[in-house]
């Protein structure tokens, strides 16, 4: 239990000592650190790219970027996101940055992941089953969501679900920004691809 006490220093000063045991003083930082790893995350990586000259202040608006997307998947769908996806977005003219094609080994994951997703107009979000079954991936989608609240960039999250998955079982991180993000169901038909695809287009050409 944390309690308050009486307390008196040696001046005679009154006043009131804030007291917790040795147990509440262990679970507190802990849980705290749990809570908000992403964001601790976020900044000491902000500050370490800036001290390394990689990453700067930009206003949006006059910021260059890269690529026109990252696109953010779980590993049992490379086919899906590194063929399929890639490739054709590759047709249609855009510049895309995949973990699997640009990061490199040896290298802090989530460095690259912040440098990249930093570097990219907009962040993809390829959400099927294998997605929210995937620890990594959780702490991706609360990295895009830090980085775009801080930066002002909550329109450049694109989600696509696949697998029929509702609204309800998207990751939190997401639905507390449902109302600012796109989102684009991927066809269960081949007939609907086309419709897709001009979908997604537009979505990587606004603003």
């Amino acid at each position: 239990m944390c309690t308050f006490k009486p307390y008196i220093d040696e001046c005679g000063n009154r006043g009131w000592l804030f007291v917790c045991s040795k147990l509440n003083m262990r679970i507190v930082p802990r849980s705290f650190f749990k809570k908000y790893r992403v964001h601790v995350d976020y900044i000491i990586l902000r500050l370490r790219s800036r001290w390394k000259g990689i990453m700067h202040a930009h206003v949006v608006k006059t910021k260059q970027f890269k690529f026109h997307a990252f696109v953010s998947y779980a590993e049992e769908d490379y086919r899906l996101a590194c063929i399929t996806l890639y490739r054709k977005l590759i047709h249609l003219g855009f510049q895309i940055s995949l973990p699997d094609k640009d990061f490199v080994p040896g290298i802090s994951k989530a460095e690259q992941l912040l440098q990249y997703i930093d570097d990219s107009k907009k962040v993809i979000i390829l959400v099927t089953e294998d997605f929210l079954k995937s620890g990594w991936d959780s702490y991706v989608v609360q990295m895009v969501v830090t980085h775009a609240f801080h930066n002002h960039r909550q329109k450049s999250i694109i989600v696509i679900i696949k697998d029929g998955i509702s609204v309800e079982r998207m990751p939190k991180d997401l639905r507390y920004i449902w109302w600012s993000i796109i989102s684009i169901r991927w066809p269960e038909n081949e007939e609907n691809m086309m419709r897709f695809w001009e979908e997604l287009f537009t979505s990587l050409q606004l603003d």
